[in-house]
């Protein structure tokens, strides 16, 4: 599938993920969601829509799913070491993520800064419908 190939995980290792991309890091650029989870966190995020993901779980029971405002994704976050993976979407089956820029081994340089967004006019379906079209296909998730 994708021509660039990038492994990441939390600090601890319990969450882990292999991101294939067709476009390498500098092209997919990099997010900095403007609400106050993310900004928290200091999450810069990247996605492939024609990308894959790949999460791998290894203590489902030190997976905290965290949502708030529209409740459209679940924040992936480690019970363990307290990092926050990358948010995901799921509907009919299918999920979509966008993935911490922070948690790739190793990570994108500081300087490569995260262009700012604000989502917080977007209603339920509008946010769906962008998520959809932006974030990475989950193709496997194993906890």
């Amino acid at each position: 599938m994708g021509e660039h190939r990038y492994e990441g995980r939390c600090h601890c290792g319990n969450l882990s993920y292999i991101f294939e991309t067709s476009a390498p890091l500098d092209v997919l650029g990099l997010r900095a969601c403007q609400c106050s989870f993310c900004r928290a966190h200091g999450a810069r995020t990247t996605s492939d829509p024609n990308g894959t993901m790949r999460i791998k779980v290894r203590d489902a029971h030190a997976l905290q799913r965290y949502r708030f405002g529209l409740k459209t994704a679940d924040f992936l976050i480690c019970r363990i070491c307290g990092v926050f993976l990358g948010a995901m979407m799921e509907e009919n089956g299918r999920s979509w993520m966008t993935v911490s820029a922070n948690t790739l081994q190793p990570p994108p340089v500081y300087d490569m800064v995260g262009a700012a967004h604000e989502f917080g006019a977007e209603d339920t379906a509008q946010r769906l419908s962008r998520r959809k079209q932006k974030w990475t296909p989950v193709v496997e998730f194993s906890a």
